[in-house]
Protein backbone atom coordinates (compact mmCIF):
# COMPACT_ATOMS: atom_id res chain seq x y z
CA UNK A 1 0.00 0.00 0.00
CA UNK A 2 1.12 3.40 -0.94
CA UNK A 3 1.19 6.39 0.88
CA UNK A 4 2.57 8.39 -1.42
CA UNK A 5 0.26 11.58 -2.62
CA UNK A 6 -2.24 10.67 0.83
CA UNK A 7 -0.13 12.97 3.16
CA UNK A 8 -2.56 15.85 2.72
CA UNK A 9 -5.51 14.16 4.55
CA UNK A 10 -7.63 16.79 6.90
CA UNK A 11 -6.61 16.37 10.66
CA UNK A 12 -9.84 15.41 12.90
CA UNK A 13 -11.58 17.97 14.16
CA UNK A 14 -13.06 15.75 17.41
CA UNK A 15 -11.40 15.54 20.15
CA UNK A 16 -10.10 12.08 21.78
CA UNK A 17 -12.52 10.83 24.72
CA UNK A 18 -12.04 12.83 28.01
CA UNK A 19 -11.50 9.53 29.83
CA UNK A 20 -9.89 6.91 27.71
CA UNK A 21 -9.79 3.52 28.80
CA UNK A 22 -7.44 2.36 31.01
CA UNK A 23 -5.94 -1.13 32.50
CA UNK A 24 -8.49 -4.00 31.85
CA UNK A 25 -10.35 -1.49 29.85
CA UNK A 26 -8.19 -0.64 26.94
CA UNK A 27 -9.41 -1.96 23.74
CA UNK A 28 -13.04 -1.49 24.79
CA UNK A 29 -14.93 1.74 23.45
CA UNK A 30 -18.05 3.35 24.55
CA UNK A 31 -21.05 4.10 22.06
CA UNK A 32 -19.79 7.95 22.12
CA UNK A 33 -16.26 7.17 21.47
CA UNK A 34 -17.44 4.87 18.36
CA UNK A 35 -19.55 7.61 16.73
CA UNK A 36 -16.39 9.94 17.44
CA UNK A 37 -14.18 7.35 15.50
CA UNK A 38 -16.93 7.21 12.53
CA UNK A 39 -16.56 11.25 12.60
CA UNK A 40 -12.66 11.09 12.04
CA UNK A 41 -13.09 8.63 9.41
CA UNK A 42 -15.57 10.81 7.59
CA UNK A 43 -13.92 14.09 8.11
CA UNK A 44 -10.85 12.41 6.33
CA UNK A 45 -12.14 10.49 3.76
CA UNK A 46 -14.58 13.30 2.10
CA UNK A 47 -11.78 15.15 0.79
CA UNK A 48 -10.50 11.88 -0.89
CA UNK A 49 -13.40 10.13 -1.93
CA UNK A 50 -13.29 11.06 -5.48
CA UNK A 51 -10.17 9.47 -5.49
CA UNK A 52 -12.04 6.16 -4.78
CA UNK A 53 -14.97 5.69 -6.86
CA UNK A 54 -15.73 2.03 -5.41
CA UNK A 55 -15.87 3.57 -2.44
CA UNK A 56 -18.52 6.30 -3.10
CA UNK A 57 -21.60 4.59 -2.24
CA UNK A 58 -20.77 3.03 0.92
CA UNK A 59 -19.22 6.15 2.00
CA UNK A 60 -22.83 8.17 1.35
CA UNK A 61 -24.48 5.34 3.51
CA UNK A 62 -21.90 5.38 5.95
CA UNK A 63 -22.35 9.38 6.14
CA UNK A 64 -25.89 8.65 6.68
CA UNK A 65 -25.87 6.02 9.16
CA UNK A 66 -23.35 8.89 10.70
CA UNK A 67 -26.08 11.40 10.64
CA UNK A 68 -28.78 9.04 12.25
CA UNK A 69 -26.38 7.64 14.97
CA UNK A 70 -25.01 11.70 16.32
CA UNK A 71 -28.65 12.69 16.24
CA UNK A 72 -30.01 9.42 18.35
CA UNK A 73 -26.67 10.28 20.60
CA UNK A 74 -27.48 14.10 20.98
CA UNK A 75 -31.34 12.70 21.64
CA UNK A 76 -30.06 10.01 24.36
CA UNK A 77 -27.62 13.14 26.26
CA UNK A 78 -31.06 15.46 26.24
CA UNK A 79 -33.54 12.64 27.54
CA UNK A 80 -30.41 11.86 30.23
CA UNK A 81 -30.63 15.72 31.16
CA UNK A 82 -33.94 15.14 31.26
CA UNK A 83 -34.29 12.32 33.68
CA UNK A 84 -31.52 13.87 35.96
CA UNK A 85 -33.51 17.59 36.12
CA UNK A 86 -36.87 15.54 36.80
CA UNK A 87 -35.52 13.38 39.47
CA UNK A 88 -33.90 16.69 41.43
CA UNK A 89 -37.24 18.36 41.20
CA UNK A 90 -39.02 14.94 41.80
CA UNK A 91 -36.39 14.88 45.48
CA UNK A 92 -37.31 18.58 46.06
CA UNK A 93 -40.85 17.84 45.83
CA UNK A 94 -40.74 15.03 48.30
CA UNK A 95 -38.73 16.95 50.84
CA UNK A 96 -40.85 19.79 50.88
CA UNK A 97 -43.72 17.52 50.79
CA UNK A 98 -42.59 15.57 53.91
CA UNK A 99 -41.83 19.17 55.39
CA UNK A 100 -45.59 20.40 54.93
CA UNK A 101 -46.95 16.96 55.93
CA UNK A 102 -45.06 16.88 59.25
CA UNK A 103 -46.43 20.44 60.05
CA UNK A 104 -49.81 19.18 59.29
CA UNK A 105 -49.92 16.74 60.78
CA UNK A 106 -47.94 17.92 64.24
CA UNK A 107 -50.71 20.68 63.92
CA UNK A 108 -53.34 18.01 64.06
CA UNK A 109 -51.80 16.35 66.87
CA UNK A 110 -51.68 19.53 68.95
CA UNK A 111 -55.38 20.18 68.22
CA UNK A 112 -56.92 16.94 68.56
CA UNK A 113 -54.02 15.52 70.99
CA UNK A 114 -51.26 12.73 69.85
CA UNK A 115 -53.40 9.82 71.41
CA UNK A 116 -57.22 10.98 69.75
CA UNK A 117 -58.81 8.39 67.75
CA UNK A 118 -59.91 11.44 65.69
CA UNK A 119 -56.90 11.49 64.14
CA UNK A 120 -57.90 8.15 62.09
CA UNK A 121 -60.09 10.11 59.89
CA UNK A 122 -57.00 12.10 58.36
CA UNK A 123 -55.08 9.19 57.91
CA UNK A 124 -52.94 9.44 60.86
CA UNK A 125 -52.35 6.97 63.41
CA UNK A 126 -52.57 8.14 66.87
CA UNK A 127 -49.84 7.52 69.45
CA UNK A 128 -50.49 4.79 71.85
CA UNK A 129 -49.63 4.71 75.13
CA UNK A 130 -46.77 4.01 76.34
CA UNK A 131 -44.49 3.50 79.68
CA UNK A 132 -45.17 0.60 81.65
CA UNK A 133 -48.32 -0.26 83.31
CA UNK A 134 -48.80 1.47 86.62
CA UNK A 135 -48.89 -1.47 89.12
CA UNK A 136 -51.49 -1.79 92.05
CA UNK A 137 -49.63 -3.12 94.49
CA UNK A 138 -46.72 -1.10 96.08
CA UNK A 139 -43.43 -2.38 95.82
CA UNK A 140 -41.95 -4.39 98.63
CA UNK A 141 -40.34 -2.08 101.30
CA UNK A 142 -36.49 -3.80 102.05
CA UNK A 143 -35.12 -4.37 104.96
CA UNK A 144 -31.30 -2.45 105.15
CA UNK A 145 -29.72 -5.21 107.04
CA UNK A 146 -26.72 -4.02 109.60
CA UNK A 147 -23.01 -5.27 109.36
CA UNK A 148 -22.52 -7.29 112.72
CA UNK A 149 -19.49 -5.22 113.12
CA UNK A 150 -21.27 -2.12 113.24
CA UNK A 151 -23.47 -2.40 116.20
CA UNK A 152 -21.71 -1.56 119.85
CA UNK A 153 -21.20 -4.63 121.68
CA UNK A 154 -20.74 -4.23 125.31
CA UNK A 155 -17.52 -5.58 126.43
CA UNK A 156 -17.55 -8.37 129.13
CA UNK A 157 -15.46 -8.67 131.96
CA UNK A 158 -13.59 -11.74 130.56
CA UNK A 159 -12.88 -9.94 126.88
CA UNK A 160 -11.57 -6.89 129.50
CA UNK A 161 -9.30 -9.08 131.14
CA UNK A 162 -8.16 -10.69 128.08
CA UNK A 163 -6.60 -7.34 126.51
CA UNK A 164 -4.72 -6.27 129.92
Amino acid sequence: MSTIGNTASVPSTVPPPANPAKGNQRGQTTRAAEIDRWQALANNLAPQIDQLPGLKDPFTQFQALLAQATAMRNQVNTLQANAATAATQRAQLMADGAALFSRLRLGLQSVHGPESPRLREFGLKPRKRGGRPKSTTPAPAVEVATHPTATAVPPTAASQGESK
